[in-house]
Parts: C-alpha cells; structure tokens; sequence
C-alpha cells in the first residue's frame, strides 16, 4: 500500500514537474515579449523625432533660406527610414503591423511633400510658401502623430499586459512547485521537496530580476502605482531622471511626484488620476518643475493590471518627456505665424502694385491717346493742306508722324487689352472652336489677300471649354503673326489642325517663316520682347505676351516648337468641351 501511495505520489510529481516546466517556459516567452515590444517602443520614439526634426529643417529652410537648416532636414530623413525599417521588423501583432504599415504610408506622403517644397523653393519661393500655407504638410504631420501615439499606447498597453502575464506565469510556477513540494511530502521524499521548492523560487526571483533590469533600461519613465493609497510600488530610473529627484525621495513621500507638477495644473492632473487610473482612462499632458528650478513638459498614461480573477491589483504608467517635441511644436507654430505675417505683408503690397497698374492703364487709356489722336490729325491735316509745298522730304516726315501715331495706338490697344486679361473675369464655356477659327478668317481677310497668304485648314475642329471673345483674340494674334514674320518674297503658308490629348485639345497653327532659335523660345510670350527691328517686321511685342496670358486666364496653355529657318509650330491647349460645365477662371 504505501508502495503503490508512494507510486502515485511519484507520478503526480513528475505531472506537476511537466506542468511546471511548461509554465517556465511561458515565462520565458513572456520575457521576451516584453523586451521586444519596449525595443518598438524605442524605435517609434527615435522615428518620431526624426520626423520632426525633418520637417523642422524643412520649414526653417523655406523661411530662411539657410543652409543649417536643410542640413538638419537631410540628416533626420535616413534616420526616419532606417528607424521606419527596424520598427517594420520588430512588430509581430497585426494591429500594430497594420499600424506601422499605415504610418509607413503617411511617412512616405510626408518626406515627399517636404522634398517636393524643398525642391519648388528653389525655384520659385512663393510657390513653395504656398504649398506650405495649404496646410496639407500639417495635417499629414497630425496623421503621423496619431497613428505613433497609437502605436505608442498599444505597444504599452500589451506591455502592461505582458507584465502581468509575467507575474501570473511566475505564480503559477510557484504554485506548480509548491504542489510538488506537497506531493514529495506525501511521499517522505523531504529532499525532493526542498530542492523543487529551492528551483522555483530561484526561477521566480530571476524572472522578477530579468524584469526589473528590462524596466531600469527603459528611456520613459516607467511606473507602478496604486491609486486606492496613492503610493508609488516601483520606478525606473528614467522617472528619477526625469523628474530629477531622487528614487528614495519619491518612495518615502507618495506625493512628491505631485507637489513637482506646477500650481496651476496639479489639481486637475490629481482629480484625473484618482478618477480615472482604475479604468485605463488616465492620459495627461502637464508641466513639472525640477530639483534645479528647470520646467518640463510630460506626457504621463497608466493603465489597470488585474489578477487572474479580474480584481484590480495596481496600474502601470508611462511618464514621457516631451519638452523637446513641444519646443518644436511651439517654434513651427512660430514659424506658421511668421510666414502667415510675411504672406499678408506681401498681398498688401500686390494689392497696392495692381491699384497702381489699374491707375497706369487708366492713364493710358484716358492721358495718352487723346494727345496721340490730335498728332495723327493734325499730321493728316499738313499732309492735305500743305502737301504740296512740303516738299518730298516734308511729306516723307509728315507720314512717318502719322505712322508713328497709329504705331502708338496698337501699342496702347496690346497694352490695354493685356491688362484687361490680367483683372477680368474669364469665364469659360462649351464653345465651338472651328466656328470661332472662321470668325477670325472672315475678320482677316483684307489682310489675309493683301499678304497674298494661304491658310488651309484641317476639319472638324473639335468644341472646347473656351471664352469667345478671348480665343478670337489668341487666334488671330497667331494667324496674324505666321502671316508677318517671312522671309522677304516669299508668301505666308499657314496650316491649322487640332488633336485630342487626354482631357485637353491642342490646336497648331504651323507657318513657313523665318522660325525662332530654341535659345529664344522662352521669352517671346514675354511683354515687349522682340528679335527683329520694328522696320523690318512691325508690331508691338505684346501680340504673344496676350495669347499666353488669355490661354492661363481659360485654364489652357501655350508654347512653340521650331528652328531658325525652318518655320515654327505654335500650339494652344484648352479643355475639351465635356469636362465641365460653365466655370469661371480667375489668375
């Protein structure tokens, strides 16, 4: 009897030596659960930093224009990637791979609207200060800081969590070990009991041990509390760093940690604790003064741990120092409000340049035609009552003023015409490109047969999103241009034909002139700019300047193709008609 007592004594104890060894073992994996998820927690908090600090230097670079801070941007965005890289690697959990994946996302958009700015800065400032003024920069940047805060927090809360299956794992090891104890008593086998035992606990002092020293490395300040007594069970030594005080201080008054939070918060970080630690709700952001008289910004989170029974047994906290983010945050904010100042600095004085040009074309408009009408006039008046005694010479000079008036005319006519497209409405609608196209040609054509030119044109042309009277304009001024710009004896051909890109209709209208060098072709839709002499082909120099502002005004765009003799393909593109219904473009 006592043999077979003894027996099963024996095996109960090597059942309950299994189930202790597979309760070890889950420790184990707890352990190192633990320490992976707090290395992603390192990595995020590297990548958030370094994200920051991109697009800080991005934002000084587009204010100042200095180099420092473009060094900052370009050394922080390797070590986004490189921390994005190692974060990728470490998650195991799927919320948190999708989390990392969604960050990777938003990262990726953001570090390309940093370059892109980067990049447009260099070429035009303003366009790059306006990208940054759309505040899509921003809230990309708000995205990022969600989604890390909520990669943060679920990586702490299954910290939490892997903490308390830790301590569960170790009391369950202890239990196994004290049952096989009792069973090794049973059998009178004392030493079995005592060296189970011995093991057991040594495992659980290691594991409490192995926790305490992950613990002690982490950067946050890492907590546990218990708010029923308000008392402090454990913290790290990046607490005591942060809240420069020492361990024993905190330990020995429970509300140190409390009496260093500033006056004028420490009541309602208080209440919130008391009222909402127990539920896992407790998320603040507060302000502490140091031993050293130095403020600092913290974020502080806790959450509930509960016992295998679902009792409350004490809350977990992670306390951050984010007093360098809020620097950043306070100094891009500074930045925004700089730039807002700088941007209506330079609208007022646009606003007050365009009432100037307003004043200038009045001017034109109303000052200097009425003195050119009187010399066109009275030009015309020498000629008819005094022609014949003038003389040839007299009557060469006589004619060159009246020529020179009505030059002067056509000037103030381009000049007036092209102001008028820089301050109108232009309002767009289906239009009929052929029909506007043989509008002009019936317009043009005393002088169409007075060049002696041939102009064919492809059919049908197809309906646009257009303004009728401004694609007129544009038409004729290119009709009128491949007829004026030949070589001498030689008579103007020209060739208009459309075709269909995309959403839009490009239209030719190819000559056989004299062409324009590649080297020129950027500034001939640039005011008064011109390559010949106005004695060896006349005009005012606006006549491109107009097409290609008419073109922006309607939302289309212009351009040329050619080479010095060879002739030259002028092109406009305009919506086509079924894209919209009747909009208005305003420049």
């Amino acid at each position: 009897m006592a043999v077979t007592a003894l027996l099963v004594a024996l095996l109960l104890t090597v059942v309950s030596s299994g189930a202790l060894i597979l309760n070890l073992s889950r420790l184990n994996a707890s352990r190192a659960e633990v320490t992976r998820i707090n290395s992603v927690l390192m990595l995020v908090s590297e990548l958030h930093e370094a994200i920051r600090a991109a697009e800080t230097g991005q934002r000084g670079f587009l204010l100042t224009g200095e180099q420092r801070y473009l060094a900052t941007y370009q050394q922080a965005t390797p070590r986004v990637w490189a921390n994005l890289s190692a974060a990728e690697r470490a998650v195991r959990i799927q919320e948190q791979v999708a989390r990392v994946a969604n960050l990777r996302a938003l990262i990726e958009s953001k570090l390309d609207e940093l370059a892109n700015t980067v990049a447009l800065n260099r070429r035009n400032q303003n366009a790059a200060l306006e990208v940054v003024r759309s505040d899509a920069g921003q809230q990309l940047m708000e995205q990022i800081d969600t989604t890390i805060r909520g990669i943060r927090d679920a990586g702490s809360q299954h910290l939490a969590a892997q903490s308390a299956q830790e301590q569960t794992d170790a009391a369950w090891a202890t239990g196994v070990a004290l049952l096989s104890g009792s069973l090794a008593l049973v059998s009178a086998i004392l030493g079995v009991m005592t060296l189970v035992k011995k093991r057991a606990q040594s495992r659980l002092f290691e594991a409490e041990e192995r926790f305490r020293n992950l613990a002690e490395k982490i950067e946050e300040g890492f907590w546990v509390s218990d708010p029923r007594s308000s008392t402090l069970l454990y913290i790290n030594p990046a607490f005591e760093r942060i809240w420069g005080r020492s361990r024993q201080a905190l330990y020995e008054n429970a509300h140190l940690w409390r009496e260093a939070i500033v006056p004028q918060e420490r009541e309602r970080v208080s209440r919130s604790y008391s009222e909402h630690a127990m539920s896992g709700a407790y998320d603040e952001t507060y302000q502490i003064t140091r031993s050293d008289g130095s403020l600092r910004w913290i974020r502080d989170r806790c959450w509930p741990v509960h016992d295998e029974n679902e009792q409350f047994g004490y809350v977990v906290g992670i306390a951050e120092d984010i007093t360098q983010m809020r620097a950043a945050q306070d100094a891009l904010a500074n930045l925004n409000a700089d730039l807002e100042q700088r941007v209506e600095d330079r609208t007022r004085a646009l606003v007050e340049v365009n009432r100037e040009l307003d004043a200038f074309a009045y001017s034109i408009s109303h000052d200097l035609r009425a003195p050119l009408r009187s010399m066109q006039g009275y030009a015309e008046a020498l000629s008819e009552d005094f022609g014949d005694s003038l003389g040839p010479e007299g009557q060469h000079y006589t004619k060159r003023i009246g020529a020179a008036a009505m030059r002067m005319e056509d000037l103030i006519q381009d000049i007036l015409a092209y102001s008028r497209l820089a301050k109108e409405q232009v309002s767009v609608r289906p239009e009929s490109l052929e029909a506007d196209l043989d509008q002009v040609l019936t317009d043009l054509a005393p002088e169409i047969a007075a060049a002696g030119a041939m102009i064919s044109v492809q059919r049908p042309l197809p309906e646009v999103q257009s303004n009728r009277a401004v694609v007129r304009q544009v038409l004729n001024n290119l009709i009128t241009n491949g007829m004026k710009f030949v070589a001498p004896g030689e008579k103007p051909i020209l060739m208009i034909h459309a075709e269909r890109r995309l959403s839009y209709v490009r239209l030719w209208v190819e000559d056989n002139g004299i062409g324009v060098s590649p080297e020129h072709q950027g500034r001939i839709f640039d005011p008064f700019q011109r390559l010949h002499g106005v004695e060896a082909y006349p005009g005012t120099g606006i006549g491109l300047a107009i097409v290609r502002r008419a073109m922006m005004r309607m939302g289309g765009a212009s351009g040329i193709e050619s080479q010095h003799g060879q002739g030259s393909r002028f092109w406009i593109e305009l919506r086509a008609a079924e894209q919209g219904d009747e909009d208005e473009c305003a420049a």
